[in-house]
């Protein structure tokens, strides 16, 4: 009998209502993730040192519980009885962005944990980092709406956003490459933009989009998530494969085109690389295989030198 390790045929459709206990477990399950990635960086776990190194004032936001209270301005808060924020221009430079790739193809799994679980792991772990920081962050998937929601900071957002990630399933087909295009008019100020994907776009889409963030004034990481079937194509037997974002069915002998596959493969990743680091962007493809350790790492550097590069 042929074997068929290809992966799930079907993605899971979204459920209307979730069992609070598995919605719970969830939510745990991240924040369990992420803290135990950010404590084992070098002072991952510390406000960076930076913060507040500019004393230009910006703009006044919403409190949010868990901002810093000394940010208050108590003149505002007495003449229209809201909790304002002051905000400068070191905190407006540096809001981060998470854009999460939702598509089907992000449920694959080869045994280990899919590509969507890894995703939402490092992007739960890159919130802690940059609530411990003091930064501001909003998160998005490619099949939410266009709206982006409101970077904010603190540790009530950080679980905030845990819950918007664990109430998410992938889905959909689509190029995710529209997600940053949406978001683009809606970055104010200049900022870093984390894009967790595939990347199974063609490279041309990617390469456009992040022309347009680095137009825009802002940084770009990429972090190409991939499921190590995905890269070894290490399948021996009989298999059958599945497209998770339409009916498509192929069934092969894999020997046969192992060869071809690679070389494509290799092709589409090698323009990929080469073309996102003439953006200037940071792009590192990362196995879901691996730990978190080398994606916080490379975030935490990049960050570093978007404040060198501000001079903050």
């Amino acid at each position: 009998m042929a074997s068929e390790p290809s992966g799930p045929s079907s993605v899971q459709a979204p459920a209307t209502h979730q069992p609070p206990a598995e919605l719970l477990a969830r939510i745990q399950g991240l924040e369990l993730r992420a803290r135990t990635a950010v404590e084992g960086l070098p002072g991952g776990s510390h406000r960076s040192h930076f913060r507040g190194s500019s004393s230009t004032f910006a703009e006044h936001r919403a409190y949010t519980p868990g901002d810093d209270i000394r940010h208050l301005d108590w003149k505002v808060a007495a003449r229209s009885d809201r909790l304002m924020v002051r905000q400068f221009e070191a905190e407006t430079d540096l809001a981060t962005t998470l854009l999460i790739d939702s598509s089907a193809s992000m449920s694959y799994s080869s045994g280990g944990p899919s590509k969507w679980q890894y995703a939402t792991w490092a992007a739960a772990a890159m919130g802690l980092l940059l609530a411990n920081q003091g930064d501001r962050f909003a998160l998005a998937a490619s099949h939410e709406q266009a709206l982006l929601p409101e970077h904010k900071g603190g540790m009530s957002h950080w679980r905030d956003t845990l819950h918007q990630i664990a109430r998410q399933v992938p889905q959909g087909q689509g190029d995710a490459v529209e997600l940053i295009e949406q978001a683009i008019p809606q970055l104010n100020g200049r900022g870093l933009v984390v894009w967790i994907s595939d990347c199974l776009a063609e490279p041309a889409s990617i390469l456009r989009a992040a022309a347009q963030l680095r137009h825009a004034g802002h940084d770009l990481i990429v972090f190409r998530t991939l499921d190590p079937a995905e890269v070894d194509f290490n399948f021996e037997s009989n298999t059958r494969f599945d497209d998770l974002e339409s009916d498509l069915q192929l069934r092969i002998q894999p020997q046969a085109v192992r060869q071809a596959y690679r070389a494509a493969f290799d092709e589409h990743a090698d323009a990929l690389r080469v073309g996102l680091l003439q953006q200037g962007a940071s792009f590192s493809r990362v196995r879901t295989d691996e730990p978190l350790d080398a994606i916080l790492a490379t975030f935490l550097a990049r960050r570093q030198a978007r404040l060198r590069k501000e001079g903050l």
